[in-house]
């Protein structure tokens, strides 16, 4: 669980690092300078491609994590189980 709470904060920082990015872009093409704007932009897009990677990477922890305890969950029932039916029978 400490990976996908790892993997939330790269996702947002890798966010707000493509913010930045659009904001100077903005900035620049406000400047009269287009192509260092498009250059920043195209690097926004590419933060925004890892923050979307860093968010399915903790999407598939959790989805992992849960399937686990699930699993543990079945298991656990299952003894529960079986003791009370010796219970039952004693």
């Amino acid at each position: 669980m400490a990976q996908m709470g790892e993997a939330v904060k790269d996702a947002l920082a890798a966010e707000a690092e493509a913010v930045q990015e659009v904001e100077a872009a903005r900035a620049e093409h406000d400047r009269g300078k287009p192509t260092l704007s498009l250059d920043l932009l195209l690097t926004a897009i590419e933060k925004e491609k890892e923050s979307l990677q860093l968010w399915e990477e903790g999407v598939e922890t959790l989805r992992q994590a849960l399937s686990d305890r699930r699993h543990a969950l079945d298991q656990q029932q299952e003894l529960l189980s079986e003791f009370a039916r010796t219970l039952r029978r004693d």
